[in-house]
């Protein structure tokens, strides 16, 4: 979504999409809080700590990707700068627009100077589309709103209008004072005098009222730089959170010297371009990290550990979704354990009822065997009787024979001696 998208062009692609919701051809997006709203609604803010915990509890978060970043700065006091990224639904059919930044927290104990107020403007409670610096100085206010807010990068815009020569030496006359003043000013005021940052995230769904409600709010500003990711490595919203988190809490401190918002753009900006080496970047516009043209020299370098950071947190996070899904898991492993001690026992069972039916079979199959050989026996001995009965009887009867032929004998020579 770029930020001067022109209005007309803006209205007629809603429409257009409430034209498609109406007769049912486009769907809802999708229910992932911090990340999607629903068209009619608008947008959602909160604090990078909330956020983080909120799409941490979402798994869908994982499923949403980071396609593009873009760096802007406002273009009026006190030229804000902040990134915009474009998130991908799961399901690729919804993008939403999420806005990072880091803002000063003002100490209502202590007086607020103009310089003091850099990054402040969007804290309050004032609606987006018409916030205006609070506590700004009368004399610093009309030095500022005296001369126009200039883009100092290459691509400015072709219909803007160049003023005349005396009204041009005037506005650079009163561009000086003022940053003259932001300069003294700026020097008098303590790193931590504003305490503890603001960083905060602001989301919507791309063509809904809460988008238009961005676009309006950031409209006037300038493209720094753009971050687009390949297909193959591209950060997920859960790892965005992360990183975001990470920054704001190695630097909480709002350091108006070393750790505002163009720190905090800048370092997320960078950590992005380390973590995911085949992110392509367009051309860096010189305006990053300065005040009306002037540069931040002292802006603190914490890239890298930013970056160790959040390889720790991944890390964290990983052994914590590993934890959480055995303990998901442990119910279900646990019955599944008892479940197989049933088996098993119900196997073991079965196998001793076989075991048990086998012995009975084979102690059954000795019996018969025993009985048969006894009837073997039996009928051995029987047979065996038998033999010897008939032998006893042939005795007997060769026996009898004999002494009949004895007889027979004895009594033919008997005959023959008479």
């Amino acid at each position: 979504m770029a930020l001067h998208t022109n209005d007309m062009f803006r209205t007629l692609r809603r429409l257009f999409r409430r034209f498609l919701r109406f007769f049912g051809m486009a769907s809802e997006p999708p229910r992932i809080r911090g990340l999607f709203t629903r068209y009619e609604l608008d947008h959602d803010t909160m604090d990078v700590g909330p956020w983080h915990d909120l799409l941490r509890s979402q798994p869908a978060a994982s499923d949403c990707f980071v396609t593009k970043v873009g760096w802007y700065k406002k273009l009026n006091w006190p030229e804000h700068e902040f990134l915009q990224f474009e998130v991908s639904s799961p399901d690729k059919k919804h993008t939403s627009i999420v806005v990072v930044e880091r803002t000063g927290r003002p100490n209502a104990a202590q007086p607020i100077d103009a310089l003091a107020l850099q990054d402040t403007a969007v804290v309050t409670d004032t609606p987006l589309e018409t916030m205006t610096p609070p506590h700004t100085p009368p004399e610093v206010a009309v030095a500022v709103d005296a001369f126009p807010d200039v883009d100092a990068s290459p691509a400015s815009s072709a219909d803007e209008r160049s003023p005349s020569a005396g009204k041009r030496t005037k506005k650079k006359g009163k561009f000086k004072q003022a940053t003259e003043r932001a300069a003294d000013i700026s020097t008098s005021i303590s790193p931590d005098h504003l305490g503890n940052a603001h960083d905060r995230v602001l989301c919507a769904t791309l063509d809904s009222t809460g988008s238009t409600q961005l676009e309006k709010a950031y409209e006037n500003s300038s493209h720094i730089c753009t971050l687009t990711f390949s297909e193959k490595a591209k950060p997920s919203a859960s790892d965005l959170a992360i990183l975001v988190y990470v920054t704001s809490t190695l630097e909480p401190k709002y350091d108006l010297h070393q750790t505002q918002c163009y720190w905090f753009a800048a370092t997320v900006f960078e950590a992005l371009k380390s973590l995911f080496e085949s992110a392509e970047q367009d051309t860096l516009s010189r305006r990053a990290g300065t005040t009306y043209r002037m540069r931040i020299a002292r802006i603190k370098d914490s890239v890298k550990p930013v970056c160790d950071r959040y390889k720790e947190a991944q890390a964290t996070l990983a052994e914590e979704i590993e934890q959480k899904r055995k303990a998901e898991q442990q119910p279900g492993q646990q019955e599944e354990e008892r479940r197989q001690e049933r088996a098993q026992r119900v196997a073991a069972e079965e196998a001793a009822k076989r075991e048990r039916e086998q012995r009975q079979a084979a102690e059954e199959e000795r019996h018969r065997e025993r009985e048969q050989r006894q009837a073997a026996e039996e009928r051995a001995r029987a047979a065996e009787e038998e033999r010897q009965r008939e032998r006893q009887a042939a005795e007997e009867e060769i026996a009898k024979l004999q002494r009949e032929l004895e007889a027979l004998r004895k009594a033919g020579a008997s005959t023959q001696q008479v």
